[in-house]
């Protein structure tokens, strides 16, 4: 499921990158945050997949005239249906009955919104000096909760300090049916009574929480020597000494809208076989932790000792290699001081946040550093664990090379938006790491990593000669190699692993304490456990790509996990199958992901033909019928296969009674495209 964060025009940049923050660190674990527009909100089919529509800080008339008409029209049948919206600062005065904000100034703005979730009029602005963009009417504000408000969450508080730049209050909040205040504004009464900060409001049978405050900014992350702000003490100290107050309110207003939060602390295993829990870093859960230092390793010191003179021939006397999107320091070995560099805070040119820090590159000469060092990712245990599961009678190079951060920004993005260190790094090379803090999924979504979730990405240099080898079945082969590395080894045949179509690994679902199965006959139901992502750029006669997945291994949360799987089919059929460890499942997807690109690109010159029944018995589609979105009108259709040539779906046209329809064919392109599986829909992926 989606958390959905409105980016278009309008949108403050600030506001945004602190709102896609914070919602990744509380609840990233669980929804994949991701930003749309006015036009997604307007044409696509959003709404059956998204846990929380957010409208941030910003300026309300843009909202109005892109959203205004179709747009609010579905947000409020979204919300009405039992959906949830959060609406910041200029999204709360958007989603009031009316705006009246600046009266007798030039900013003035009156006027009827659409939206209507509160029924009154949102008023601003509360405390005077605001100016667009900028920080010069900024405040930390005081805000006193109404605590029987939050339940049983028993925040130890009643007052705190939030951001303000702008904001609203509820007029006469307290008086309209169906809303509830949840905070008032600090030392604010006047003739008109006390002034509402924040409200939920029940709109059907959804909930509309509306702030005219940013709990969503993060202090850590302003500038507190922005002369905007003023001299020490000043509003970003201010916010930073009731921070953890800030946090723990944003969590429990989460909550009260119903949305799944990361735990505070990381649960204990479940079962003595099962690899140590992830002891996560300082601020990993209540907020996005800091990276750590890289560590470049291979099976063979001579790997290394290859691959670290090939990095310093594009590094600088300081041994820095600097990039378009990171700046790495070659570090001798792991006996030499990491220094510490200071990270900043900036954002991409689409609002993203986007943390900027040099990050360290330790080269390890003699295998991985020791397990005190990495002790969530052993790197000596995967060589070894490589070696001894590699056929001796074959040449393998996947794998050979891994660069592992216990936190990283991105494996992803370290590769593929760096693009010279990406072609001095050999095919085959892995980065992986365990907790990502922007990690990268297909389209536009943000790649959920739990802890326990395996996520790596791997350069791959693919001929441009090779007609019979497209590289587009990349992404198809990196998803089977999952799927086989665990179902074709003795006794795990039966593991229910998946693939649906384009790049994602499904499992069916172990059922729950009292759980019926599914009556015979119907489809069981499946979880998502894994994705695929491949990126590619032209270098010489070759693609250069860059293959990255991620797959809960040992995690039960937020889905299932294959350990989870394993664990639930050993309690059903009284086996003893072992459980993997993340650097035992890396070894196993590596080797089988070579052989089978062997076989794809140097077999008997079919390509993917000879892989495609094999592809088949994973499928989840076979003969399933779906309908197409992606037209008007919608078609409905069958699924035949993937096409060997470019890998596009291959569908055709049913009748009333599911008889095919002759010549009535259809093909699509696995980048674009969605599947949802649960409604049968193909739409255009947002």
């Amino acid at each position: 499921m989606n958390v959905l964060v409105y980016s278009g025009e309008g949108t403050s940049r600030a506001s945004l990158a602190h709102t896609v923050r914070t919602l990744r660190s509380l609840v990233g674990h669980h929804y994949d945050v991701m930003k749309i527009d006015a036009k997604g909100l307007t044409a696509e089919p959003w709404e059956e997949s998204t846990s929380l529509l957010v409208i941030p800080g910003g300026r309300d008339v843009p909202y109005t005239r892109d959203l205004n008409g179709a747009a609010t029209d579905k947000i409020r049948a979204y919300v009405a249906a039992g959906g949830r919206y959060w609406g910041i600062c200029a999204g709360a005065y958007f989603s009031s009955d009316r705006i009246v904000f600046e009266v007798g100034t030039p900013l003035e703005v009156q006027g009827a919104r659409e939206l209507k979730f509160f029924a009154g009029e949102c008023r601003g602005v509360v405390y005077p000096g605001f100016v667009y963009d900028s920080e010069q009417g900024a405040n930390a504000v005081g805000i006193q909760l109404i605590e029987e408000q939050f339940g049983g969450d028993n925040l130890g508080f009643g007052e705190t300090r939030v951001y303000f730049n702008g904001g609203g209050y509820f007029v006469d909040a307290e008086k309209q049916p169906g809303c509830s205040v949840l905070a008032w504004y600090s030392d604010t009464e006047s003739s008109e009574g006390r002034k509402a900060a924040m409200v939920a409001c029940q709109v059907g049978q959804g909930v509309a929480l509306l702030t005219g405050v940013h709990p969503e900014y993060d202090p850590a992350h302003l500038d507190a020597g922005n002369p905007e702000y003023g001299p020490l003490p000043n509003v970003v100290s201010q916010l930073l000494e009731t921070d953890q107050q800030r946090l723990l309110l944003v969590r429990s207003l989460l909550k009260k809208l119903g949305l799944k939060l990361s735990q505070p602390e990381v649960p204990q295993a479940t079962a003595a076989q099962d690899a140590a829990p992830v002891a996560l870093p300082p601020g990993a859960i209540l907020g996005i932790p800091d990276l750590t230092p890289l560590y470049l390793a291979s099976v063979e010191p001579a790997y290394t000792t290859l691959l670290a003179h090939s990095l310093r021939s594009i590094a600088t006397p300081e041994g820095l290699i600097k990039e378009p999107n990171d700046t790495f320091q070659l570090i001798a070995s792991p006996q030499h001081a990491i220094p510490v560099h200071t990270s900043t805070l900036s954002e991409t040119a689409e609002g993203e946040s986007e943390e900027k820090v040099i990050k360290n590159l330790v080269v390890c000469h003699d295998g991985g550093p020791p397990a005190s060092t990495t002790p969530q990712f052993v790197m000596n245990d995967y060589f070894q664990h490589l070696k001894k599961i590699r056929p001796a009678t074959q040449n393998f190079t996947f794998g050979n090379s891994l660069l592992y951060g216990e936190v990283v920004s991105s494996t992803q993005t370290m590769l593929d938006k760096n693009f010279t260190l990406c072609q001095h790094l050999p095919t085959g090379f892995v980065c992986n790491a365990t907790i990502q803090t922007a990690g990268r999924g297909r389209g536009r979504n943000s790649w959920i990593s739990p802890p326990g979730c395996l996520q790596f990405s791997m350069v791959l240099r693919h001929p441009f000669q090779a007609r019979h080898a497209s590289a587009v079945f990349v992404q198809y082969l990196v998803a089977l190699a999952v799927v086989e590395s665990v179902c074709s080894l003795p006794g795990y045949e039966e593991l229910p692993l998946k693939l649906k179509w384009p790049n994602d690994i499904y499992a069916e679902a172990p059922l729950e304490e009292g759980e019926e199965p599914a009556p015979e006959g119907t489809t069981p139901r499946m979880v998502k456990v894994g994705g695929v992502l491949v990126n590619s750029n032209f270098s010489g006669s070759e693609f250069l790509l860059v293959a990255g997945c991620g797959i809960n291994t040992t995690n039960p949360n937020p889905t299932t996990s294959i350990n989870h799987l394993i664990r639930y089919h050993n309690k059903k059929t009284g086996k003893n199958l072992a459980l993997f460890t993340q650097e035992t499942l890396l070894a196993h997807i590596l080797v089988k992901l070579e052989q089978m690109y062997n076989t794809f690109l140097h077999g008997n010159g079919t390509g993917f033909a000879q892989l495609e029944q094999t592809y088949y018995k994973r499928w989840l589609h076979t003969n399933a019928f779906v309908t197409l979105t992606t037209m008007t009108p919608h078609r409905r259709v069958r699924i035949q296969g993937i096409t060997l040539d470019y890998g596009l779906l291959k569908t055709v046209g049913v009748d009333e009674q599911g008889r095919d329809i002759h010549g009535d064919e259809f093909r699509l392109q696995p980048d674009g495209n969605s599947f949802d599986m649960l409604k049968g829909l193909i739409s255009t992926k947002l």
